[in-house]
């Protein structure tokens, strides 16, 4: 039988290699790093468990758990209480989120600016019209004839025109609606409506953290793996491919461990620069060169993660600390000095002996390669990075200070990690949420110019861990 390759074992190729499994197929994946899971990895760090990238989800009770079920792992994968709330400091404002759905958290906010009520519905009337247009949320109900209804009303507008038609012209509300784009990456200036709204949907409504984070994900995976004879390769790369003289269509594929494999098909979850080298430019497209050239990369983030003492019993929670409204300029390159924001999350989960927390700030790539100037090859001991590490953590803390008081002297900070530590975990660019998406975007996943060739990844109608998933479950269905 012929191998079907999956390139990278971050949550969509993991999803894509079991579905793919599950239908028959003899499956291998390639992934450079020692081990499986990309972002939905966690490590440790004196004796404790930390995520890397999967700190909380929406989806629990209806699509995540479908898709779960699916790949037969809801066993392994629990939902775990989490509350969460927005502070921004410009204005002093706090808003917690009531986890009870849209309309009430549409309530809420409502009830902090009563003059916007009307114009603040709105926003989530239409974002729950978007997800009634979205076909793939009810995941085992989906076949092929719904992939093209999955379109809206919204399609042709961005979340900041969607403000500009509507009145919401307050900058603490251009924040408070959108603050979900911190889980996806494109400013509100550039993205699609419809596409924040199917991330933000079950982060809005239904939030919640995972019971032993990404090491639940990958017990299951790995079990069902096994039961699937599912071949993994780490520490590997595609050194090349061969294709054939007739048809556009790839044969073979020679990895960096020197042995060579048939190929039936292959499902690329990696970054497009990292594969297209590998396809012969007789096939590539100039709409498909073009398409990939434009590609802008979303944030990443600077990390600080510790302990709380045990007496403070802090729970498990989420808080967005913004020092100022424009999230606009969060989530563009070139704003590192001047605008910024602060994740937190507390964690009390069973696999650690005290209750964790983590802060993140919103930073890119190359506004730290520039400050610093290194590249992401040659950075680990210089020492301008050095110093930029020490100085963050510190400017990260005061925001952790700010929000919370109480932490100071019982906060015990064990580590740290910047945007170039990211991109060994998401090589080769290093971002948090694969590329930007812009509208009018021609789609960065399905069927590549190769005809059995295809790409995974974030895209317009599926963002985020769970759209990741949905993305797969979609090419999985559609293929």
């Amino acid at each position: 039988m012929k191998n079907t390759l999956v390139v990278g074992s971050g949550i969509s190729g993991l999803t894509m290699a079991l579905l793919l499994a599950q239908r028959g197929k003899q499956v291998s994946i390639v992934e450079k790093m020692p081990f499986i899971g990309g972002y939905i990895n966690r490590f440790t760090r004196q004796g404790m468990r930390f995520d890397t990238g999967l700190h909380f989800t929406g989806g629990f009770g209806d699509s995540l758990t479908g898709l779960l079920e699916i790949l037969n792992i809801q066993d392994e994968v629990k939902p775990a209480p989490i509350t969460a709330n927005i502070m921004l400091a410009d204005s002093g404002c706090n808003i917690a989120f009531p986890g009870k759905g849209l309309d009430a958290l549409a309530d809420t906010i409502a009830a902090h600016f009563p003059k916007y009520t009307d114009a603040i519905h709105r926003f989530y009337t239409a974002e729950q019209d978007v997800i009634d247009h979205t076909p793939i949320f009810d995941v085992k109900n989906y076949t092929q004839a719904d992939f093209l209804s999955q379109l809206t009303d919204y399609d042709a507008i961005t979340v900041q025109e969607f403000f500009e038609q509507n009145g919401l012209d307050l900058p603490e509300l251009q924040a408070l609606l959108p603050i979900m784009s911190l889980c996806h990456g494109t400013p509100p200036v550039e993205c699609p409506f419809p596409f924040h709204c199917r991330c933000a949907y079950g982060l809005d409504a239904n939030l919640s953290a995972i019971r032993s984070g990404g090491d639940a994900f990958i017990r299951g995976f790995k079990r069902e793996f096994a039961r699937y004879n599912v071949n993994i390769l780490t520490d590997t790369t595609i050194s090349s491919l061969q294709f054939s003289d007739t048809q556009p269509i790839c044969t073979a594929a020679t990895l960096s461990d020197g042995q060579t494999l048939e190929i039936g098909d292959i499902y690329f979850a990696v970054h497009p620069s990292a594969y297209i080298p590998l396809l012969p430019d007789r096939l590539l497209t100039p709409q498909f060169k073009r398409r990939n050239r434009n590609l802008k990369p979303t944030c990443s983030f600077f990390t600080i993660y510790g302990t709380i003492d045990d007496e403070l019993h802090a729970p498990n929670k989420l808080t967005f600390f913004l020092e100022d409204s424009d999230i606009n300029s969060i989530l563009t390159p070139g704003h590192l000095a001047t605008h910024s924001s602060t994740g937190m999350v507390t964690s009390n989960d069973p696999q650690n002996a005290h209750t964790t927390f983590t802060a993140f700030r919103t930073m890119f790539v190359e506004d730290v390669e520039k400050l610093c100037e290194v590249t992401r090859d040659n950075y680990r001991n210089a020492p301008r990075y050095i110093e930029f590490k020490q100085q963050y953590r510190e400017i990260i803390l005061q925001d952790v200070y700010k929000a919370y008081p109480e932490y100071k002297g019982r906060l015990h900070i064990i580590g740290t990690a910047s945007p170039l530590t990211c991109s060994r975990f998401s090589p080769p660019i290093g971002s948090a949420y694969g590329t930007r998406q812009l509208l009018a975007q021609s789609r960065t996943s399905g069927r590549l110019p190769v005809e059995n060739c295809y790409a995974l990844g974030h895209h317009a109608q599926f963002p985020g861990i769970l759209g990741c998933m949905l993305g797969a479950y979609n090419l999985a269905i559609m293929g």
